[in-house]
C-alpha cells in the first residue's frame, strides 16, 4: 500500500473523479489530517470505507457478541497485548514505516489503530486515556512500545500493550482477555482464535469462534453496487484517530490522563 502521508493526495484524486474510495488504515499521519480527509469525502458525497479489517475477524466478532450477551454481566476489564516484529523488515519490508514523515509515528498509530478501534467497538465509549511510549530501536519519531490505560464511560478499564520487536518468527500476534462480572473471555490470534469462555457457573469452553468471517473488500464492492453507505467509513475510523491523538498527548506529558 501507499505510505500514510500519501493518503490525502490519493483520496482527493479519487473523490475528485466522483468515485467511491477505500482507504487503508490509518487514514492519515495525525488527527488534523484525518479530520480533513473525513471532510473531503463528506463534501464529495462519495461512498467510502476504511481498512479496519479486524471488525470482520470471527474471533473479535465472537468477543463482541460475548461481552454484550445478557449473561455476561458488566464489562470490567480488558487486557490487550499486540506485538509484531518491526515492519521495516521481513515479509512487511516497508522501510517507509521507519520514517515519521511518511508514517506519522510508530506502533500505536501504524499498527494498533486496529486495537483502539476494537477496544471501543467491544468495550464501549472511551472517556479517558493514560499512556507512555518508548523508542528502544532509536528511530526518531517512531515509537516501538506504547502502554495505554483506557477508561470507558461505564468505568471498565482496558490495558493495551503495543510492541514492535526484533523476533522475526513472530509476525502480528494479538492476545486479548476480557473479564465481565459473570464471564471470562480470551482470544488468541487475529482471526480464528482459539477462543475460550469461562462462566460463573463453572462452564469452560475452548475452540474456534462460531461467529462468521466478514469480507471487507466484498462488502465495499456490494455497497458501491447497491449505492449505499459502506462500513466502517471514514467518520467511523476518525474516532480511533481521536483516541490515538489522546494517547500521544498523554505520553508527551509523561502519562498525564487525557479526557476524550
Amino acid at each position: 500500500t501507499a505510505w500514510t502521508a500519501a493518503h490525502p493526495e490519493l483520496v482527493a484524486a479519487v473523490v475528485g473523479a466522483g468515485k467511491p474510495v477505500f482507504c487503508e488504515k490509518p487514514l492519515a499521519v495525525d488527527l488534523a489530517a484525518a479530520r480533513a480527509l473525513v471532510d473531503t469525502v463528506d463534501d464529495a458525497g462519495v461512498i467510502n470505507q476504511v481498512g479496519l479489517v479486524l471488525r470482520a475477524s470471527p474471533a473479535f466478532r465472537w468477543l463482541k457478541e460475548q461481552v454484550a450477551a445478557p449473561g455476561a454481566g458488566d464489562p470490567m476489564t480488558m487486557v490487550f497485548r499486540d506485538d509484531q516484529y518491526l515492519p521495516t523488515r521481513g515479509m512487511y519490508d516497508s522501510t517507509w514505516r521507519g520514517d515519521p514523515v511518511l508514517a506519522g509515528s510508530g506502533t500505536l498509530l501504524e499498527h494498533s489503530i486496529h486495537d483502539l478501534d476494537l477496544i471501543e467497538w467491544i468495550m464501549g465509549r472511551v472517556t479517558a486515556v493514560t499512556a507512555l511510549t518508548a523508542h528502544h530501536h532509536g528511530i526518531d519519531g517512531i515509537e516501538d512500545q506504547a502502554s495505554v490505560l483506557l477508561r470507558t464511560a461505564d468505568d471498565a478499564h482496558v490495558l493495551l500493550s503495543s510492541t514492535w520487536h526484533d523476533i522475526t518468527s513472530r509476525p502480528s500476534q494479538r492476545h486479548v482477555e476480557v473479564f465481565c462480572t459473570d464471564v471470562a473471555l480470551r482470544v488468541e490470534g487475529d482471526w480464528l482464535g482459539p477462543v475460550r469462555r469461562q462462566h460463573a457457573d463453572g462452564g469452560d469452553e475452548t475452540g474456534e469462534p462460531d461467529a462468521p468471517a466478514g469480507n471487507p473488500d466484498a462488502d465495499f464492492i456490494a455497497a458501491v453496487r447497491e449505492s449505499r453507505p459502506a462500513q466502517p467509513d471514514f467518520r467511523t475510523a476518525l474516532r480511533a484517530h481521536e483516541l490515538a491523538d489522546a494517547v500521544y498527548r498523554s505520553a508527551a506529558a509523561g502519562g498525564t490522563p487525557v479526557d476524550v
